[in-house]
């Protein structure tokens, strides 16, 4: 697996919390297992699902992940927010903008400011100053 960048981290943990609140519960541990994988594959390559126009091909996905009809049912209802999260993401800026802009090294540094220069408070007072 290729390091993964702040974004990238920080979007694979969203999506491993999806899978783990979501879907552990409802389906076998074998297609949960296997549907979390596939998921999280989408974010580290930065791949698009299987989509057929603009809906989710989940025939494809069913068969990617040896799904049968009753755990396709399943993830169709309950994974369908996570997949379109992942195509939402990847549309996004973030998905493809760096952490940081490489130094250019070109252009003027500017200086910072002198500091303010403060009154105490006896010369507040008598309206004397330096």
């Amino acid at each position: 697996m290729p390091p993964l960048t702040a974004p990238v981290h920080n979007f694979h943990q969203k999506i491993a919390s999806f899978c783990e609140l979501r879907l552990a519960r409802a389906l076998p541990k074998h297609d949960y297992d296997n549907l979390r994988h596939y998921m999280l594959d989408f974010v580290v390559r930065r791949a698009m699902p299987p989509q057929t126009g603009n809906k989710l091909d989940w025939r494809e996905i069913g068969v990617a992940c040896d799904l049968d009809d009753d755990s396709l049912r399943i993830t169709k209802r309950l994974a369908k927010h996570g997949f379109e999260a992942i195509i939402r993401w990847l549309k996004g800026p973030s998905a493809n903008k760096p952490d940081r802009k490489p130094p250019t090294g070109q252009g003027w540094v500017k200086a910072p400011s002198a500091p303010a220069r403060r009154i105490g408070l006896e010369q507040r007072r008598f309206g004397t100053t330096r």
